[in-house]
């Protein structure tokens, strides 16, 4: 008779091999091509997102009368604008952050602060802020910042839709590991419920094999592709966590 735990083993084992398409795991050349297109990809998206977010702000700064979009256009545009723009140019558009904040009326700067405390535009000038300090070679300030940009509060932005991955994508491609590992794990404090949960396991596991990893919800599908003993968090199969 099989122990249960040699059971749950030998279960979570049978469900990765059933979908492993890579032979050699997060080694298998296979999958390192198809993780630097990947980064090809999500370059081009974003100098393309670059672009036209930077058209909506200026949109939104010459014919919007509701200051609150032209703050959320440009701290849209901000993440983008941090990895592209010249450094000076990333820090005029900082200011122009704070001076559009202290443009508003005392009735609107309460009403922002009781929605959302600015949450979402603090996280992004905190991002905004590590990927200058990130491109200027100071890592520690960048992931001092990095971790800073999560002091949220309420924010129904990032709690729906999830902190930026866009910096950690690129730390992590370049072999920093702790920095996320801890950026992922702080995320728990505002980014709850089923969906972030499942991805932070993987993320998790997938840094604990050494795998290429695109923090994209389709590595919920390629940690099973790599064969990796995880549970299959689309289909629910397996253990709970």
């Amino acid at each position: 008779m099989i122990k249960p735990l040699v059971a749950i083993l030998l279960c979570i084992t049978a469900i990765s091999n059933a979908y492993a398409n890579y032979e050699l795991g997060c080694d298998d050349p296979a999958y390192h091509k198809y993780m630097e297109q990947r980064f090809v990809h999500f370059e081009s998206k974003n100098r393309r997102l670059f672009a036209e977010t930077l058209r909506n702000y200026e949109q939104s700064l010459a014919t919007s009368n509701n200051p609150y979009r032209v703050i959320g256009d440009l701290s849209r545009h901000l993440k983008y604008s941090a990895q592209f723009d010249a450094i000076e140019k990333v820090n005029a558009k900082i200011d122009h952050i704070f001076d559009h904040a202290e443009a508003l009326s005392a009735e609107q700067q309460i009403a922002g602060d009781v929605f959302d405390r600015f949450s979402s535009e603090s996280h992004a000038v905190g991002i905004a802020r590590a990927w200058l300090a990130y491109r200027q070679g100071n890592y520690e300030l960048a992931f001092k910042e990095l971790l800073q940009s999560l002091e949220v509060s309420n924010s129904a932005v990032l709690s729906a839709f999830g902190p930026d991955v866009e910096l950690i994508r690129r730390i992590y491609h370049d072999g920093h590991v702790a920095p996320v590992i801890a950026y992922i794990n702080k995320t728990e404090e505002f980014w709850t419920g089923r969906r972030p949960d499942n991805l932070r396991y993987v993320w998790l596991k997938m840094i604990n094999a050494q795998c290429k990893i695109q923090f994209d919800f389709i590595d919920t599908i390629k940690a099973l592709e790599l064969g990796l003993s995880l549970i299959d968090v689309n289909n629910g199969k397996g253990l709970k966590r």
